[in-house]
């Protein structure tokens, strides 16, 4: 667990990302660009639940279309 909590997570599909990610970093930055480390990384931060749709929510979409 000590190893896990320096190094981060063991997954290996996530450490290639990483290594994807600094790889492209590496070479934006060698052309020039301005990019971060995070702007190669997917956004992992859960999404919000939706909220449920009510009768009065489908009444107003079905009376939004018109013929």
């Amino acid at each position: 667990m000590r190893y896990a909590k320096q190094k981060g997570s063991l997954n290996l599909g996530l450490r290639i990302e990483d290594g994807f990610a600094l790889l492209a970093t590496i070479l934006n930055n060698l052309h020039g660009g301005k990019a971060k480390f995070d702007d190669f990384l997917p956004d992992r931060e859960p999404k919000p639940e939706p909220k449920p749709a009510t009768p009065q929510d489908l009444l107003a979409l079905l009376q939004s279309v018109k013929r």
